[in-house]
């Protein structure tokens, strides 16, 4: 006996090594090619009827009895049958055979190819030491639950004796359930770091979740595209290799995929231009040891939000001054370092700057800008208000990699007024990233 998908030797390959398990995938044509020896007298006008059995817990099809067999329905009668007569469009019923099978013995005498509505060949001769080979277009259905065994019987009769029985496993591919990403939520990061975000999915395969063996998934912004490269601002891939992609929570024949993004802080937004209407997905994919396959994306993708955030390195030393005096072409500065992902500009206020007491240097006093500047000459610079925030247009782009730092400086300068104590006087500067 031999599985396989081919008659002649040019072409595709079989499917099982001769005399060993097939394997059929439920809706899926396979082949089974039966060789029938003669060693006795002449055989004249037998029909083989091809039949079936569960193989059950026998230990193997040849231990499976007799009685356990039926015919193998054609397509039109299949029913609830888990295995039924199919049609080939490599084969038309009644074709005769060529030798394909090895290890017979005799001499070869063409047999007959059988396809639905057929399941048994026109009457033919065997003549002593002569053997033929017979070939059967069979599809195990969505009712095939366990291996099934095939025979051939005359018409019906048993053959006197079955050497070998054909055995076929099923091989169900797995199938995806519904897939989302971030469980449907939007994706909010975290500044300056990564955010696991999962894209997750249930998985079947009726072998069991044993039978489950590779998988992947590439979360991406929706116009970078599932075949994108990968790129920390738009395109994440996870896969089972690298143990980002996970099968879990296995009941039964379903299990869940769970694959892991470690999103960047400076990943693109969506909710603002040039992105705005765009939105990130996932396609996942999973593979079975037996090859088996199948791909998903969810419904309706998620917004990944803005994230619009900042640091300020350090505080601002003015020094000592006199009363009168100005810290002139003296500018310490501040740095502003974007954690987020969207460019900004900056507005700023103060407060006044006291001694913890009566003593006042006014906020209005202090000067910045974004380039350095001499006090009393600076035509661009901006006064702190300690009421209506002032922008500076400090420009600051989104980061696309995660170190250096995307920063821009902001000089400042200050003045102490007539009647300031002579005492360290302090203050508090306010610091907000706004939209360019």
């Amino acid at each position: 006996v031999y599985f396989g998908d081919e008659q002649t030797d040019g072409g595709a390959t079989w499917a099982a090594a001769q005399n060993a398990l097939g394997s059929g995938i439920p809706g899926t044509v396979r082949r089974l090619r039966v060789g029938i020896e003669n060693s006795g007298l002449n055989v004249t006008g037998q029909t083989y009827r091809l039949e079936y059995a569960g193989k059950g817990v026998a230990p193997s099809c040849e231990a499976v009895s007799s009685g356990s067999y039926t015919a193998v329905p054609n397509q039109a009668s299949c029913g609830s049958s888990p295995v039924c007569m199919q049609t080939s469009t490599n084969v038309t019923d009644g074709d005769a055979t060529t030798d394909l099978l090895s290890s017979t013995t005799g001499a070869f005498t063409a047999g007959r190819i059988v396809e639905s509505p057929s399941n048994i060949t026109s009457a033919l001769n065997i003549n002593q030491n002569f053997y033929t080979e017979l070939e059967y277009a069979i599809t195990p259905t969505v009712n095939a639950s366990d291996a099934y065994c095939f025979r051939v019987t005359n018409g019906g009769t048993p053959l006197d004796f079955y050497n070998k029985i054909a055995e076929l496993g099923l091989q169900f591919d797995p199938v995806f359930g519904p897939v989302s990403v971030n469980n449907g939520n939007p994706i909010i990061l975290n500044p300056g770091t990564t955010t696991a975000i999962f894209a997750t999915g249930t998985v079947t395969d009726f072998n069991g979740p044993g039978d489950l063996q590779r998988a992947t998934s590439t979360l991406y912004r929706s116009s970078a595209g599932p075949s994108c490269v990968r790129n920390n601002n738009n395109c994440y891939i996870s896969n089972t290799a690298s143990s980002t992609c996970t099968f879990t929570n296995c009941s039964g024949n379903t299990c869940t995929l769970s694959c892991r993004a470690d999103i960047f802080f400076h990943a693109d937004a969506t909710d603002v231009v040039p992105y705005e209407g765009e939105e990130w997905t996932a396609f996942l994919e999973v593979s079975d040891t037996g090859g088996g396959y199948d791909f998903a994306s969810p419904v309706t993708g998620v917004e990944l939000q803005t994230l619009r955030y900042m640091t300020v390195d350090t505080g601002i030393n003015y020094g000592s001054l006199a009363v009168t005096e100005n810290t002139g072409a003296y500018n310490p500065t501040t740095t502003i370092s974007n954690l987020g992902n969207v460019a900004f500009n900056l507005e700023v206020s103060g407060s006044n700057l006291t001694d913890g007491g009566s003593s006042v240097i006014p906020a209005n006093k202090q000067k910045f800008a974004s380039t350095t500047f001499t006090y009393n000459s600076c035509i661009s610079c901006s006064l702190v208000s300690t009421s209506t925030p002032v922008v500076l247009a400090l420009g600051i782009t989104k980061p696309t990699v995660a170190t250096p730092p995307v920063s821009a400086p902001i000089y400042w300068g200050i003045e102490v007024p007539l009647g300031v104590a002579s005492v360290p006087h302090q203050g508090i500067n306010y610091f907000t990233p706004v939209s360019p």
